[in-house]
């Protein structure tokens, strides 16, 4: 059995903004979330389990009144990193000083996905938003982000990439860490899931335009720039193919954004070819108790693992058949190019969860990838 690095724990699908990218499509409450003495239970039981972070969201995890209560039974249990991932709307001087108070040790990741009212909003407004009803969103987020940075604790803002916003995500870092005062900024490539199916056109990107996208950032990484910016991307090939097409030096990117494909460590290529850690290294609880292999899965009643209603997360990790199965896939079962490429013993078949929102099924081909068809290989080569 594989050991638990990272849970992911959406306290409540309950939101106060509706934002036009998210992945979740969160909102309104599920009909029957945890009480807190149920979330404070799983929550020891990850740590029992061995996880080194935790990170709590939603949906908006400070809906949930008792989140400060939670967020301090997390932070009282040693040696795990423990984050609640925010939208900043409920980052007031009394809510942050009572954090401080209660447990300074917790990291906030902030959303902030623009540097000026109209490309924050963009993603964050309502559709139909007034000039003054942007500008009013993005001070009381951008606000609160200063004040927590100010009082001391540990601030990062979450930044989403996107197609539409790609132009302006250096400003967004320089307006984050000089302006803002956050200690560091979380670059993550949009997910087609959620409300972005709804926006694909405006949020994700071609394989050109990422390709060079991806590749001129890290160029700027590479001499010197952005350096409290770090990446998340859903798979090894988003990472490592624009590189390859740009003849940029792997080991020297990998360093310089602290990102290596799990397949590059010996132990783990070791145990299995496939480079998504769903379900192997992470997993999700939502906010009623069913647990899924990664925070992308959540609601996909294919993936579902198990409920802490019914289970302990031990039972679950250690017994559950959805992960079985997940943990025994092999790029051998995985359709179109992946069995014969080259990129395959760094990548891995690509991301499960794409291949799950796009066709349904966590075998399927991770069809972003331009080398699952060999035209698209040929085209990629020359």
């Amino acid at each position: 059995m594989p050991s638990l690095v990272h849970v992911d724990f959406n306290l409540t699908n309950a939101c106060n903004l509706a934002c036009t990218h998210c992945h979740s499509a969160s909102g309104k409450a599920l009909p029957s979330e945890l009480t807190t003495a149920e979330i404070k239970d799983a929550v020891s039981q990850a740590h029992q389990l061995g996880a080194l972070s935790i990170a709590f969201a939603g949906g908006e995890p400070f809906m949930r009144s008792d989140l400060l209560e939670i967020l301090q039974h997390a932070t009282n249990l040693p040696g795990w990193r423990v984050s609640a991932i925010t939208n900043g709307l409920f980052l007031t001087d009394r809510s942050i000083a009572t954090l401080l108070e209660a447990c300074p040790e917790v990291g906030l990741n902030i959303s902030v996905d623009g540097s000026t009212p109209d490309s924050f909003g963009l993603l964050r407004a309502q559709p139909g938003a007034t000039p003054a009803a942007r500008a009013a969103l993005f001070r009381r987020v951008t606000d609160g982000v200063r004040r927590a940075a100010r009082a001391g604790l540990d601030v990062s803002v979450n930044t989403t990439m996107t197609k539409a916003g790609r132009s302006d995500l250096v400003a967004t870092y320089d307006f984050a860490i000089e302006e803002l005062g956050a200690q560091s900024m979380v670059a993550i490539k949009f997910f087609p899931a959620g409300f972005g199916r709804e926006h694909l056109d405006l949020y994700d990107f071609s394989w050109p335009e990422w390709a060079e996208f991806f590749a001129d950032l890290t160029r700027l990484r590479l001499s010197g720039g952005i350096p409290k910016m770090q990446l998340s991307v859903p798979s090894p090939w988003e990472f490592y193919l624009p590189l390859i097409d740009a003849e940029i030096d792997i080991k020297e990117a990998e360093s310089a954004w602290d990102y290596r494909s799990p397949l590059r460590e010996a132990s783990y290529a070791r145990s299995r070819d496939i480079g998504d850690v769903a379900g192997w290294a992470e997993l999700c609880i939502a906010g009623d108790g069913t647990v899924y292999p990664s925070v992308l899965m959540v609601g996909e009643s294919r993936e579902l693992c198990g409920s802490l209603r019914e289970q302990s997360l031990q039972e679950i990790w250690a017994r559950s058949e959805r992960l079985s199965d997940m943990r025994s896939l092999r790029v051998a079962d995985i359709g179109g190019g992946c069995r014969t490429c080259s990129l395959r013993s760094i990548c891995g078949g690509g991301s499960r969860s794409r291949a799950l929102a796009d066709f349904g099924d966590v075998s399927a081909t991770d069809a972003a990838c331009p080398l699952t068809t060999p035209v698209a290989s040929l085209e990629i080569a020359r």
